[in-house]
């Protein structure tokens, strides 16, 4: 049998070799005759074999795998080497930005009226605190009780920072024990730390709160600031200019921040600076208010409202050569200084709970009816449209009929015959209506060219002011009334539009520039109150006629000389101005409104009172405006 199955092994065909020694044992299985010849017609094999389709399938997958495991690398390496370089660094660099010091706010003759104060603030590194959720909500809770910051207000600044490597303040002005306590805690904390900052003072905003709508305040960034300041800077919770000229000067005030990139090891710990850019202080800004005027403008108006027994008004002093604002005030006001540093809740409820609306800067952000306080700018109209000429008259019998409705004179019987200057000067209804509105054959102004002429002098828009909330008021029309109230416009309204009643809405401010308009000629200005950086190009172009202007004016004059300001004859330099008393509820009691300027024949300045409910104008309005111009003639301004 040997020898047959070692003939069958010599054959080889199937590739089974078994061998047979003498002293190694015996074949796995006993192969008989018969056998060896069913093993011959059927081949035995190890393993079955991989067919030819499937191992080219396999071969082909993993040529795949292989290309996009290199072609990954290789994107990881080259194409996106940078990023994945800033991911290592950030593990070991933090980024502190280097906020400047913020410019000085001073008033013309230098006295500071905004300046910086030191703080204690509580800054975090986002990347350095606990990664694991309990652990860091464990340690923004304990920042949370010990520095008084709101867990929630907390919580969003952490996770709203845009850079998680960049340093953020959570909390600014903290008390020294607080600050001293968190620093204890919280020393061996990586991510949080104590840092020295700045706060906002008010030098005078406390004491005359009537700063603080000129100044303004600085707050943390809206979602809306963020995306419109992101590329300039910012990070979330940094300041920003909210209100007043430190809104509208932010990009001055501010100047550039710089940074600091700190080394740090596995536990967050800094170990050596990197690179530091020095930060560029902001530029300080010179108003054209004066603190001193602005001081005794406040004191009077409010004085004024006690003696009217109202708690409302404003009052504005402008110079009419170049609109620079001497003074202005809004009351009542508030004091800026809540805003500075960690807001007082307390304070901020107590103003905003307040009926009287002290956040309101009423002196350009307040809209009245202007009451007979807009007549010069008619009769400016109604001279350079030739509609009258300066002799003109009316007579004026107390008040004018038109249909079942009168529309009244202020006094019982009327003023008599009238010309536009005695019209201005006692202030004479029957004057405008007739030639403002028309009546019987004559054609009065109307209301299109009323609306026209009340436009070109700057109503019905925004003057431009650098002041953040100036409102522009309403001038209505035919065609407005139309639109807005599906109603047609009747010879009634034009009366009433002609003494400044009826839909047509001003702001103090508006007639201030109109005044001061007719004051230096009829020549148009821009009202500010920035002195070295106000940008503002008014045109060149003259707003009427200068005789036409000229009438106006000595019809002012006449209005202290023997009109409804008799009050201001008592000055030591000449003046002109003119009355207003608009209705403007039939539950209410009037508006008082003077507006006037001095000297009269060369105009520095321009006074507007205007007292909400202060029942009129030549009793209430009159004596304050007075009482200021006196006082600017003190300070010499």
């Amino acid at each position: 049998m040997n020898d047959k199955l070692f003939a069958w092994q010599e054959e080889g065909s199937y590739g089974l070799e078994v061998e047979l020694e003498e002293g190694r044992g015996v074949a796995p299985e006993v192969m008989y005759e018969d056998e060896v010849l069913k093993i011959k017609e059927r081949p035995l094999y190890i393993g079955l074999p991989l067919p030819r389709s499937r191992f080219d399938i396999a071969l082909v997958v993993s040529l795949i795998v292989l290309l996009l495991l290199v072609g990954r690398a290789f994107w990881m390496q080259v194409k996106d080497h940078y990023k994945y370089m800033a991911l290592s660094e950030r593990n070991r660099l933090r980024t502190e930005i280097v906020q400047p010091t913020r410019g000085i706010i001073r008033d013309r003759q230098g006295k500071i009226l905004a300046d910086n104060m030191p703080t204690f603030d509580v800054s975090v590194t986002p990347i350095d605190l606990p990664a694991d959720t309990d652990a860091r909500l464990d340690l923004i809770g304990r920042i949370s009780r010990v520095a008084g910051i709101p867990l929630t207000e907390l919580q969003e600044d952490v996770s709203g920072a845009r850079s998680p490597d960049q340093r953020i303040t959570v909390a600014r002005d903290i008390a020294y024990e607080q600050a001293i306590a968190l620093k204890i805690e919280l020393s061996d904390v990586p991510g949080v730390s104590i840092s020295t900052g700045q706060k906002r003072r008010y030098a005078m905003s406390t004491e005359n709160p009537s700063f603080s709508h000129i100044l303004g305040y600085l707050g943390k960034l809206s979602t809306g600031d963020l995306d419109k300041v992101e590329n300039e800077g910012y990070s979330r919770t940094d300041l920003l200019g909210k209100a007043g000229v430190e809104a509208t000067y932010e990009s001055l005030l501010r100047g550039t921040p710089g940074d600091k990139v700190t080394e740090v090891d596995s536990f967050g710990h800094e170990q050596r600076i990197v690179h530091e850019g020095k930060s560029i202080p902001g530029k300080d800004l010179v108003l054209s208010i004066d603190a001193d005027f602005q001081k005794q403008v406040e004191t009077l108006l409010k004085n004024g409202l006690e003696k009217a027994k109202v708690k409302k008004g404003s009052a504005i002093a402008i110079d009419p050569r170049d609109g620079s604002i001497l003074a202005v005030v809004s009351w009542p006001s508030y004091d800026d200084n809540i805003f500075s540093g960690r807001v007082s809740s307390t304070a901020y409820a107590a103003y905003l709970n307040d009926e009287n609306n002290p956040f309101l800067a009423r002196a350009w952000a307040g809209l009245f009816p202007s009451g007979s306080s807009i007549k010069p700018v008619y009769a400016t109209a109604l001279l350079a449209e030739h509609v009258i000429t300066p002799h003109t008259t009316v007579m004026s019998t107390g008040g004018v009929r038109l249909g079942a409705s009168f529309f009244p004179d202020w006094a019982a019987g009327g003023h008599g015959l009238t010309d536009v200057r005695k019209a201005i000067a006692m202030s004479v209804n029957t004057f405008f209506y007739i030639t403002c509105g028309g009546y019987d054959n004559f054609k009065g102004l109307g209301a299109e060219k009323m609306s026209e002429w009340l436009k070109k002098f700057g109503f019905g828009s925004k003057l431009g002011l650098d002041i953040p909330g100036e409102l522009a008021g309403l001038v209505p029309s035919p065609a407005w009334k139309e639109e807005k109230k599906k109603e047609h416009w009747y010879v009634g309204d034009t009366y009433n539009f002609a003494i400044g009643q009826g839909d047509f809405l001003v702001t103090p401010l508006q007639i201030a520039v109109a005044t001061a308009e007719i004051a230096n000629g009829g020549h148009p200005i821009i009202p500010h109150v920035a002195l070295n950086n106000f940008k503002g190009t008014p045109t060149t172009t003259a707003l009427a006629p200068p005789e036409a202007v000229s009438v106006v004016r000595a019809g002012m004059r006449d209005t202290i000389v023997y009109g409804s300001g008799r009050a201001l004859s008592v000055l030591p330099f000449t003046s002109a101005g003119k009355t207003g008393t608009a209705q403007w509820r039939n539950d209410k009691p009037n508006h008082a409104w003077f507006t006037s300027f001095a000297p009269y024949e060369n105009p520095r300045i321009v006074v507007t009172v205007m007292l909400e409910e202060g029942v009129e104008g030549s009793s209430t309005a009159v004596p304050i405006a007075r009482d200021i111009l006196a006082a600017w003639n003190r300070l010499g301004l």
